[in-house]
């Protein structure tokens, strides 16, 4: 299941106010990934604009790898701002959904929190 919303800021924007939105709800950025210049530095030119944004909280990655180690093939959660038409999308997996892959119930009340902060993240950086 995909958290999405519809944006129109810049791509640099959005990204600017995810981080820094992140950071107010205690979750670094890890990384940022140019997707669409990576592809176009290897000679595959993506028509559009697409970063991809790892975010990390430690306090809950703990929590989680404690529990199941396995779920840190999911770890971090990533945030994707991309380009389509007229509108900048801003979209996560559902840390929810992730879970429910790996069968593990004990996860659920942990997973519901991060995927409420990373909707407020999205929400007030849109």
């Amino acid at each position: 299941m995909l958290i999405i919303f519809e944006s129109k800021k810049e791509i640099e924007e959005l990204r600017k106010s995810l981080e820094i939105n992140a950071a107010e709800k205690n979750f670094g950025v890890m990384g940022v990934h140019d997707i669409s210049k990576t592809l176009e530095n290897k000679g595959f030119r993506l028509d559009y604009r697409c970063l991809i944004l790892e975010i990390c909280s430690p306090r809950f990655a703990k929590q989680v790898l404690e529990q199941n180690p396995e779920v840190s093939t999911a770890l971090p959660c990533r945030i994707a701002v991309y380009e389509h038409q007229s509108h900048r999308v801003v979209a996560t997996l559902s840390p929810r959904a992730i879970v429910e892959l790996f069968k593990a119930p004990g996860l659920y009340k942990v997973a519901e929190e991060v995927e409420n902060i990373l909707k407020e993240i999205m929400q007030k950086s849109i």
